[in-house]
């Protein structure tokens, strides 16, 4: 599999080049951070030449496996980016290398504060501690408290005060 994704500039087609494969997860780089990649870069691009500029548009497409921040469950996570756009000088180049960028706009898209929730999975600690999402509907004039029928706040009460 290859490891780079690359346009030649020698001979270009007048009508634009169209590059489609898969490049090494091995790319991404990140196995030691909490996410893990699982498939390889997927991409379908179209590269056309404007003069001195190469304007690349398409998709490319990856899997990661993600830990929930709240219950640490691993789940599998894709990254799909259906608008792909650059734009590159080729002044005096042979070749363009796509790789750093292609790499870059995808590793952008994983959520900072990765959920189970984004995979379709339930939460365990949903189960244990309640629903405590920001995003859920707020039901006016009900209070939410927690399984116990205790308020998430009172441990904040067990701190001594000064």
């Amino acid at each position: 599999m290859q490891t780079r994704v690359t346009v030649p500039l020698e001979e270009f087609p007048e009508d634009g080049l169209s590059l489609t494969g898969e490049a090494d997860g091995a790319l991404f780089d990140i196995d030691n951070t909490g996410a893990k990649s699982v498939s390889p870069l997927g991409y379908e691009l179209e590269a056309r030449l404007y003069d001195t500029e190469l304007l690349v548009t398409g998709s490319v497409y990856a899997t990661f496996s993600l830990r929930c921040d709240r219950c640490l469950q691993e789940f599998d996570y894709e990254v799909a980016i259906d608008d792909l756009a650059l734009s590159y000088d080729t002044k005096g180049k042979f070749e363009i290398d796509l790789t750093q960028d292609l790499r870059e706009e995808v590793l952008l898209e994983l959520p900072g504060y990765p959920k189970c929730e984004f995979s379709g999975l339930k939460c365990k600690i949903n189960d244990i501690i309640g629903d405590f999402r920001l995003d859920k509907d707020p039901q006016s004039g009900v209070e939410s408290p927690a399984p116990s029928g205790q308020s998430v706040w009172d441990a904040l009460d067990q701190f001594p005060r000064k």
